[in-house]
């Protein structure tokens, strides 16, 4: 009797509470974010070498993408508080679920902003990924400003008395601060991974169909 309750506790210690899914989206459908808050603007699916500026009016440049051929492109436009690009929404979690969070952004500027990091935010139970109920925070690092930079974070998702069930995954936009011409700064993002329990549905962004990108008029000019 006393084997069996030293086992059961051995099996209660090694055996996790949920199956985990860990799935990967590194852009090469052509899509870009799922949605944004505040001054974010130009998001685009870009492939190859890339020029914009690093606030300031100062050029910079990306060489290409980590994962594949393509990857996000977005922008600061004009530079207020901290824009924020919604890359991957995780629905159906429960009190305690921990979600898990690899991404790379690009950033040549050490110590100094262009850069970027990771953060989070709750969503409505039944609601869509821009019904926001409140911060969920981040801890991670900034990227560090040699190159492409792994960011990564981690959440133990909190119901809010079942209020929420979904976390939205942010890249968070930080600028150089100022107003000059251009009053704008690019950032690219590639190789997203996240980590969740399987009970959980992952959503990445996905590419824009006709109907949703189009006027009326322009889809009736499709059969012309």
């Amino acid at each position: 009797m006393q084997k069996l309750a030293i086992l059961a506790i051995v099996l209660l210690f090694v055996t996790p509470a949920f199956a985990q899914q860990t799935l990967n989206y590194s852009w090469e459908d052509g899509a870009t974010i799922l949605g944004f808050y505040g001054a974010l603007c130009c998001d685009t699916n870009v492939s190859g070498a890339q020029n914009g500026f690093a606030g300031d009016g100062v050029a910079y440049s990306c060489p290409g993408a980590v994962d594949g051929t393509q990857y996000l492109h977005v922008a600061e436009d004009p530079h207020s508080s901290t824009p924020q690009a919604f890359v991957a929404w995780v629905t159906g979690l429960t009190d305690g679920d921990v979600v898990d969070v690899m991404c790379y952004g690009y950033d040549i500027s050490p110590d100094l902003s262009p850069s970027m990091r990771l953060w989070g935010s709750y969503t409505a139970v039944g609601g869509d990924v821009n019904s926001y109920t409140g911060s969920a925070g981040g801890t991670g690092d900034y990227t560090a400003g040699l190159g492409w930079d792994l960011m990564s974070d981690s959440w133990v998702f909190d119901s809010n008395v079942g209020v929420q069930d979904g976390l939205v995954i942010q890249v968070r936009l930080y600028s150089y601060p100022t107003t000059s011409d251009p009053n704008h700064t690019d950032y690219w993002i590639d190789d997203l991974t996240v980590t969740a329990p399987d009970h959980a549905v992952i959503h990445f962004p996905v590419p824009m169909s006709p109907v949703e990108e189009s006027s009326w008029g322009s889809i009736k000019a499709l059969y012309r």
